[in-house]
């Protein structure tokens, strides 16, 4: 009975560090979260938690999808408990009986394709062995962000969006319109509300060599001739060879 409350209680506690935005479930975290960076994803003492290994370069610009979403009542509880963890955190004015509320945007990874071609390029390759390495790691791939009324009325105004890696280690996000870029905005960690994280799928090459084929919620699992583990055991057709 005893194990069976503690189940229900870590259940409950779990919950209450995700959310729910545009249909997709959000984690809330005290770490330091950056959109595509890559590292441990765990949930430790009924907190999400992160630890960035590494940023891929990003030699090409890679399309994201913003979308800007109503604050809630249940968001704002959420990130009041996680400004807790962090006293630099953005603080947001929400008053529920006003009819105008906050706004949150959510900034997802759209071109996974053009992602994945950067990770398996040469310019990673230590990026690349050390998720062949370690096979547990996860990548960033959408946040919930606090942004100011400016910075929400520049996306609003703009007709799409990229992830940007124009100085090293540091990435940003490039605003377009009709083609020409018009500004950018750089998402402070204080700004980050939520975040989801996503697994890498493999594929081995004909050669015998691993590389990333897809990038996925890590709550799906990898599809067609992809797997989400690297296995370097012999096949039926190699024994008989030998």
């Amino acid at each position: 009975m005893f194990k069976k409350i503690t189940i229900l209680l870590f259940i409950i506690c779990a919950a209450c560090q995700t959310t729910k935005i545009k249909n997709d479930s959000y984690k809330f975290s005290s770490s330091v979260v950056e959109l595509g960076s890559i590292g441990t994803s765990k949930l430790s003492y009924n907190l999400n938690t992160f630890e960035p290994k590494g940023l891929p370069k990003l030699e090409n610009n890679i399309r994201v999808e913003i979308g800007v979403v109503p604050y809630n009542k249940k968001l704002n509880q959420i990130y009041k408990s996680k400004a807790k963890y962090n006293q630099n955190q953005t603080k947001v004015a929400f008053i529920d009986s006003l009819p105008i509320k906050p706004e949150l945007v959510t900034i997802k990874i759209l071109d996974i394709a053009g992602l994945v071609h950067e990770i398996n390029s040469d310019y990673n390759a230590d990026i690349l062995k050390l998720l062949t390495d370690t096979q547990s790691l996860k990548i960033i791939s959408s946040l919930a962000v606090s942004l100011s009324v400016e910075e929400i009325a520049k996306i609003r105004q703009s007709d799409a969006y990229y992830l940007t890696n124009n100085q090293y280690k540091k990435y940003t996000i490039a605003l377009y319109k009709t083609g020409k870029k018009t500004d950018i905005i750089d998402i402070n960690p204080e700004k980050i509300v939520a975040y989801q994280a996503s697994s890498f799928c493999w594929v081995k090459s004909g050669k015998g060599t691993w590389s990333v084929a897809d990038i996925v919620n890590e709550d799906n699992k990898c599809t067609g001739i992809t797997t989400s583990k690297i296995s370097e055991k012999k096949n039926n057709k190699d024994l008989f060879d030998m």
